[in-house]
């Protein structure tokens, strides 16, 4: 990716080869003015190359003049031969986290609609100025090389029970004020939320130090994003030395959601505690990695004591193998889980953001974590399991009417119930993010 390039429509359509935009994709505008640039210029790369676009508008239901910002923008994409829908986040809102809840939303509710209508890939607006504030924010929190290798021009997302689709984000080169440039020749106009200029919010804050910064020539956003390249180089590395000491290991996943490792001191620590931080990520079905200090002290500790917990996983020392699997305390009471009451299973489901159940067609029934009971009816047969035996409780089961018939994590009438597929191996191995 070329940093700081001026903005143009071929300049866009190049980043758009490189990128292999498909012949079907949505883009996210906001109003904003890097979103309506993006509108623009995928309708252009659209009428030279025959693409389809479908302009989305989340609105969140936060801002009272958000609703006449959005008519402006399905007015704006008309105008330039763009299809356009409205998205809107119903619903209670929460009282705390209000910002990330609402990043979420907007994704999931972006995935769910792209996807319905057929599209390949979705592109959101982030800019050059994008990265570089997201460089600076996490070096305020000591991040290491992956978190400072940031925002990357394709990155791929699900939402639910989904299937991934690509993220793009072709912006990522150009400078907030050649967008604004771009726009101005253009004679086209934009929303400017006022959030952009709040200083209460962190990223506004960045904003002013960055540009204070360049004014003195001590810091500059391309190096900045420079910076995000480089550390996303070195984290590539730093993720192949961690799978050769997977494989080296024996390292295996098993498809109810644990894995294994023939655990070897001599394996360098920082690699290995970076290699833990993407099995407890993968098995414990949470949002975000544990940092590296989280990684090395739960590696510590379970080296000396033969337990640890971290990230909504348990790891488990058997002699010299080491175990991680889900920490069963971490699933009650989870948001993302079904209640245990009655539910149509006619649908995959996004079962503890670790499985996907899709059930038999027509089929009705309950689902949530085996039961103590069924537990141990089920370990009378001998050599059933091949894990802990605190990972049976993190597994699902189908009810009707209160009886198990079906544990598809354990091939338990799994043609009779529903089919399973576990989520881990995909997040170890391609690191999707999931909104759900």
């Amino acid at each position: 990716m070329t940093a700081n390039k001026p903005i143009s429509q071929s300049a866009f359509d190049e980043r758009a080869k490189a990128l292999d935009l498909p012949k079907k994709f949505a883009i996210a505008v906001s109003g904003g003015r890097d979103s309506i640039a993006l509108a623009r210029l995928a309708a252009g790369y659209a009428k030279a190359t025959g693409a389809e676009v479908l302009a989305l508008t989340v609105d969140h239901g936060l801002r009272p003049e958000a609703a006449k910002e959005a008519a402006k923008v399905s007015q704006w994409c008309a105008a330039i031969g763009l299809s356009h829908r409205l998205l809107r986040w119903a619903g209670e809102k929460p009282k705390t986290g209000i910002q990330a809840a609402a990043r979420s939303a907007r994704y999931r509710l972006l995935i769910e609609a792209a996807q319905s209508d057929g599209c390949e890939a979705i592109i959101t607006a982030h800019s050059l100025d994008d990265q570089a504030e997201t460089v600076f924010m996490r070096l305020g929190r000591g991040a290491g090389p992956r978190g400072l290798s940031a925002m990357k021009e394709e990155t791929w997302v699900a939402a639910g029970a989904g299937e991934p689709i690509r993220l793009l984000r072709p912006l990522l080169g150009f400078r907030r004020m050649d967008i604004t440039r771009f726009l101005d020749e253009a004679g086209q106009d934009y929303v400017d939320d006022p959030s952009n200029d709040d200083p209460t919010y962190e990223r506004v804050r960045v904003r002013a130090v960055i540009g204070a910064l360049e004014e003195q020539n001590l810091l500059t956003a391309a190096a900045l994003a420079k910076t995000a390249e480089e550390m996303g180089r070195a984290h590539r590395r730093h993720c192949a030395q961690e799978e050769a000491a997977f494989e080296a290991q024996d390292g295996k996943f098993y498809r109810w959601g644990g894995v294994s490792l023939n655990l070897d001191p001599k394996t360098d620590l920082d690699v290995m505690t970076g290699l833990l931080r993407r099995l407890i990520y993968s098995v414990g079905g949470a949002v975000h990695y544990p940092n590296q200090d989280q990684a090395r002290s739960a590696y510590s500790q379970v080296t000396a004591t033969g337990t640890a917990t971290l990230g909504g996983a348990l790891l488990k020392m058997r002699k010299d193998m080491l175990w991680i699997i889900r920490e069963p305390a971490a699933i009650t009471g989870r948001a993302d889980i079904p209640p245990l009451g009655r539910v149509p299973l006619d649908q995959p489901i996004l079962w503890d953001n670790r499985f996907i159940i899709t059930p038999q067609a027509g089929f009705s029934g309950e689902i949530g974590p085996l039961t103590e009971n069924d537990i141990a009816q089920l370990a009378a047969g001998s050599g059933f399991f091949e894990g802990p035996k605190e990972a049976l409780a993190t597994l699902p089961g189908i009810y009707a009417d209160g009886i198990l018939i079906g544990a598809p994590a354990l091939l338990f009438n799994q043609t009779e119930a529903a089919v399973l597929r576990s989520l881990t191996p995909e997040r170890y191995v391609s690191e999707i993010v999931r909104f759900s």
